[in-house]
């Protein structure tokens, strides 16, 4: 091989790479959805006489599903969502049975009704397929970091239907430093899998499209409201999600967060059964809310919802909080807007939308770029004014106890 075709090939492998496995994850990732759906709603089809779950079934289910998270953890202990992305960094260290268990873990926990994304089983089983296909044609450490972050933006990129937010989010820590380059590439080549795949074979199902009203008149000024609101609803999660984990930390006996947790959780969902579910399907019951004037049936599920979402993650119901973050933004924005009636409510829904990722999720950045891509177009004004203001109170006025932990440790 000439000097030249040497060098084209190691120009072309790259993207090559990012190209073949974004979309393999792509695919791999909207199957693997369609299964986890497909078994939801095998566990909560309607009873024979075609009556849906009343509150002891729902209690009972999602008991039923502690117990099989239970089970799953006394053979390996699982992977949060940050600890599948971090551990893309490194392939060659990560424990195949690990990834297989924490897989499983995530399917039972969209399954039985977990208040959480699916993303840490679509991550979970693409890394498992990434470290096999690793094992084969990876020659050294940096091929097989490669083909492993490729897998987790193209699963990102899909899922979120957004490729730059894919980018922003692999890697360490934020940003889209020309370093994620390839991480852009796999996420477009992820989302263009994921997409096509839904469309043509599934209806479009899974796909990350959030449906709100349509955007109307109203007075600009007081979309700070929502924000405020979001706001203060993303700080409530962050700060309740951390006493959570604190408390379990403390808790002697391994098992002991996951049964109370999943109790507590299995109590409110029988109260309140919006708030099962990651919310991506569920928007339907709020834009009903909203029809209907119930401001204070809204206030109650944004509410309820940041104490399930706090005691899946705490209890170890593996999956992400993007979706109930934005479902718990939707409600509260929508219960603004019927308490100021001079209030758009698409806009008021999308500014807290927006507030809420801010500062409950901590990735600005990539939270703009989901919410642009899968929002109508038109609310721009309310996505911006949210993302920008939650970002600067939220560095302004909110610590972070991953900051505390990098201040101790400089």
């Amino acid at each position: 091989m000439s000097t030249l075709s040497k060098a084209l090939a190691i120009a072309l492998k790259p993207p090559a790479t990012a190209v073949i496995t974004g979309a393999a994850a792509g695919t791999i990732a909207l199957l693997t959805y369609q299964g986890m759906l497909a078994l939801q709603h095998l566990v909560w089809a309607p009873a024979a006489d075609g009556s849906l779950a009343g509150p002891l079934r729902i209690f009972l289910t999602i008991v039923l599903g502690g117990v099989l998270l239970l089970l799953l953890a006394r053979i390996e202990a699982s992977e949060s969502v940050d600890q599948l992305l971090r551990d893309a960094e490194h392939p060659r260290s990560r424990s195949r049975r690990k990834i297989l268990v924490t897989a499983l873990v995530a399917i039972v926990s969209v399954a039985f009704g977990g208040a959480i994304g699916p993303e840490a089983g679509l991550l979970a089983v693409v890394a498992q397929c990434a470290v096999i296909v690793s094992g084969f044609i990876a020659r050294d450490e940096a091929q097989a970091r490669a083909i492993s972050q490729a897998g987790a933006a193209g699963v990102i990129g899909g899922l979120y239907g957004s490729p730059p937010a894919a980018a922003a989010i692999t890697g360490d820590g934020e940003s889209l430093a020309p370093s994620r380059l390839m991480s852009f590439v796999a996420g477009i080549s992820g989302f263009l899998a994921f997409t096509g795949l839904s469309r043509s074979v599934f209806g479009s199902t899974g796909l990350a499209a959030i449906e709100l009203p349509e955007p109307g008149s109203g007075s600009s000024w007081l979309l700070i409201v929502p924000v405020l609101v979001g706001v203060g609803m993303g700080a409530a999660f962050r700060w309740l999600h951390h006493g959570a984990e604190a408390l379990a930390a403390k808790m002697s006996r391994p098992w002991a967060p996951m049964a109370a947790g999943t109790l507590l959780f299995a109590g409110l969902a029988a109260a309140v059964p919006l708030v099962m579910f990651s919310g991506h399907h569920e928007m339907a019951g709020i834009t009903d809310a909203l029809a209907g004037g119930e401001a204070g049936t809204l206030w109650i599920v944004a509410g309820s919802k940041i104490l399930a979402v706090v005691l899946c993650l705490a209890a170890g119901w593996r999956g992400g909080e993007i979706f109930p973050l934005v479902f718990v933004g939707a409600a509260a924005g929508a219960a603004t807007a019927l308490m100021l009636p001079g209030l758009d409510p698409a806009s008021a829904m999308a500014a807290a939308m927006a507030a809420t990722l801010a500062v409950g999720w901590r990735r600005p950045l990539a939270a703009l770029f989901v919410l642009v891509l899968v929002l109508e177009s038109g609310l721009a004004l309310p996505l911006l004014l949210g993302i920008g203001v939650g970002t600067v109170i939220d560095k302004v006025f909110f610590s972070s106890p991953e900051d505390s932990v990098k201040a101790e440790t400089a």
